[in-house]
């Protein structure tokens, strides 16, 4: 737009002959508005000589402003440029991470997933497009704990939660005087780690392996002779598996609340404390005291468009139990949903990483 002159003229001076002598000079106006005193309005820098034969005309008595010089915002500006922000921050705040919200089973694992997270320079005050994939935090956190079986990500405005789920206990196989053994595939895979208490690796990280491949020796070699000394460990490899499912359209979804304080008798406290709080001495031979977690229930009828928010979370959960124990979901892709009788059906591919390693005793034969 050309050069602006603000022009203030008394508000008593006779508007309708001012504004009709303008406009047959072709003369336009700009951000017209009044006050008690004064009205002001704007016009291009090239009519001011015209506007300077109309005004002596009339004799108005007048101020002028170079706007372009002066650097004058009308308040009709201000007012564009607050409404402006009022939009506009809301959307940058939104584009920035600024609380991270773990829900694990205790405050010493939130701490540690914090920590993993800042390690993966994930944090507070980043941008949200900053944020590595889903599927790769999921890895890496599912690799170093293999107390979880899955983590489900979700992100309440500039808040991301981060609910890690607890695989089954697996119940430990008790080898005393067992005969010695080799570990071998209890199904094929890649190798992703070795957890031995004993025995030599037969197969490195990253190889892909077959059902029935041996994973660890049960021996160890001396020059020519071979000791027996049984293997026992776990091997873990990743490998796709094609599942259906089925959920009842309607569900009730436990979530975790507020957490409360709560004081018992000792000896007679049955409800589990989510953090303990040591008390003085002269207190812990009568009471205990710490934080519950209340949980409310909340139901929901499930659609296609809720598969992100509800359906992969309750999926996951009966997945997890279905499968054997100690197994984690590294990545998935749900490959089919519908809706039919009040059901929801449909079909998801899995990479999932568990101990393939089963014990084969070693034959006579092989023994030196």
């Amino acid at each position: 737009m050309a050069s602006l002159i603000r022009v203030q003229i008394p508000i008593t001076t006779d508007q309708h002959v001012l504004f009709q002598r303008l406009f047959a000079l072709n003369i336009n106006l700009y951000s017209v508005y009044s006050s008690d005193d004064y009205l002001y309005f704007s016009i291009k820098k090239k009519d001011l000589k015209a506007f300077r034969k109309v005004r002596k005309a009339m004799k108005i008595k007048v101020a002028l402003v170079d706007e372009t010089k002066k650097g004058i915002i009308s308040p009709y500006s201000y007012s564009f440029i607050g409404v402006a922000l009022f939009f506009l921050i809301p959307i940058l705040l939104a584009q920035f991470i600024w609380t991270i919200h773990i829900e694990s089973d205790s405050p010493e694992n939130n701490i540690l997933l914090y920590e993993e997270l800042k390690a993966m320079n994930i944090k507070e005050k980043m941008l949200t497009s900053s944020l590595p994939a889903e599927q790769e935090i999921r890895q890496k956190i599912l690799l170093k704990y293999k107390e979880y079986s899955w983590v489900h990500f979700a992100q309440s405005g500039s808040t991301l939660i981060v609910s890690p789920m607890l695989a089954p206990i697996k119940t430990e196989r008790d080898i005393k005087d067992a005969p010695p053994v080799h570990l071998i595939a209890k199904r094929s895979g890649v190798i992703t780690d070795f957890e031995l208490v004993k025995g030599v690796r037969a197969v490195q990280k990253h190889v892909a392996v077959k059902k029935g491949d041996t994973l660890v020796n049960g021996f160890v070699t001396q020059g020519d002779k071979r000791i027996i000394t049984s293997a026992e460990g776990k091997v873990y490899a990743s490998y796709w598996i094609e599942l259906q499912f089925e959920l009842p359209k309607k569900v009730s979804i436990v979530r975790p609340d507020e957490r409360e304080l709560l004081i018992q008798k000792k000896g007679q406290s049955n409800v589990p404390y989510w953090r303990e709080i040591v008390l003085p001495s002269f207190l812990r031979n009568y009471v205990v005291a710490g934080y519950v977690q209340k949980n409310i229930e909340e139901t929901y009828e499930l659609s296609e468009k809720s598969m992100e928010r509800l359906i992969r979370p309750l999926l996951f959960q009966k997945i997890i139990n279905d499968l054997p124990a100690g197994t984690q979901i590294l990545e998935d892709k749900v490959l089919q949903v519908s809706i039919q009788n009040d059901k929801v059906k449909g079909k998801v591919l899995l990479l999932v990483n568990e101990n393939i390693a089963i014990p084969q005793v070693i034959p006579q034969g092989d023994e030196a």
